[in-house]
């Protein structure tokens, strides 16, 4: 009977076990939805090849580089997810990226580092290349990971100019673009992501094997902006930024501040290609979308952010633009 016991246990032991995606379905929270289905794939593009699904976890694969992109684009939005490094790892996060498989999205949208601080060889690194940072932008602070080998929990926050990220509990950056930025960017290149409103998020592969799982997001309304009058007057005087009236041509007529653009909300609701659109309004400036009371401003900037414009909406209206000294148009 033993013998018989035996050998049947040695018979299912051979046989084909079937491989489970993960012990448990991912359940995003409340107002998420999950990036990552725990068995394919589905969803991103780029560098397929440098990534693989292990065990219900997105694995950058060691040796493999480039970026794997998410199919949607995002503008505001809070992402979490867990992550696991191994010694001297690196990668990163791309935030509001263009759609490029190879490239340096540090410079083209904005790279959130993924890095094992405790690496030797990265112990001569400048601040803003420590895990968390925004590369070359944003110095984080350090500290708060996981021993290599951990899960680590994060989460990020991209409001308008402002990026939060939350390591394990801490804060360990807190920033605003344009004012971690007024002085040039601390790596002392050209960023031409910072102007980018919305894109692709991404993870950026240097070779080094990386393990991802529960990735989510929940995407934020565009809300107006909080720039002060006095940052917007600024910005039109030096040419860094165009001042968009999204009211009617019948309201446009009555007033109008001196130099805004004429485009109006019911022609752009009615759809306009980005060829037609770039003969209205420029794409290498800060938009400024103001209306009567706040409320078209936003939804035009909704529609102008989905072709990569950067805008804020103002909520201050006509009115109240000329009162602060606009100039109005004779």
């Amino acid at each position: 009977m033993n013998r018989l016991f035996l050998a049947l246990l040695t018979l299912i032991s051979l046989c084909p076990q079937p491989i489970r995606a993960q012990e448990k379905p991912f359940v995003p929270e409340d107002g998420f939805v999950s990036l990552f289905d725990g068995k394919s794939l589905t969803g991103w593009t780029g560098s397929l090849d440098s990534y693989a699904v292990e065990n219900g976890n997105l694995v950058c694969i060691a040796g493999g580089k480039g970026n794997l992109l998410t199919d949607k684009q995002y503008a505001d939005f809070v992402m979490a997810f867990e992550f696991k490094l191994t010694d001297g790892a690196n990668n990163g996060l791309g935030i509001r990226c263009p759609k490029l498989a190879e490239g340096s999205l540090h410079l083209e949208g904005i790279e959130l580092q993924i890095l094992d601080d405790t690496a030797e060889k990265y112990k001569e690194l400048k601040p803003y290349q420590y895990h968390g940072s925004a590369y070359g932008l944003i110095a984080t602070k350090r500290g708060s990971l996981k021993p290599v080998g951990e899960w680590n929990h994060q989460e990020v926050t991209v409001k308008g100019r402002n990026i939060t990220v939350i390591l394990n509990g801490t804060k360990i950056v807190d920033a605003n673009l344009d004012e971690a930025t007024k002085s040039g960017t601390l790596d002392g290149q050209l960023h031409p992501g910072l102007a980018r409103r919305r894109g692709h998020l991404a993870l950026l592969g240097h070779g080094d094997r990386v393990d991802f799982r529960n990735l989510q997001i929940m995407e934020l309304p565009l809300d107006h902006t909080s720039d002060s009058l006095e940052t917007v007057k600024k910005k039109l005087s030096d040419k860094s930024a165009v001042l968009v009236d999204v009211r009617e041509l019948s309201e446009w007529n009555e007033a109008h501040v001196s130099g805004a653009i004429s485009l109006p909300i019911s022609s752009i609701q009615k759809g306009l290609d980005a060829s037609a659109l770039l003969k209205i309004v420029p794409q290498d400036k800060v938009i400024y979308t103001h209306c009567r009371a706040g409320r078209r401003a936003l939804a035009a900037a909704e529609e102008l952010s989905k072709q990569g414009y950067d805008v804020r909406p103002l909520k201050p209206g006509i009115q109240e633009l000329l009162g602060a000294g606009f100039p109005k148009a004779q």
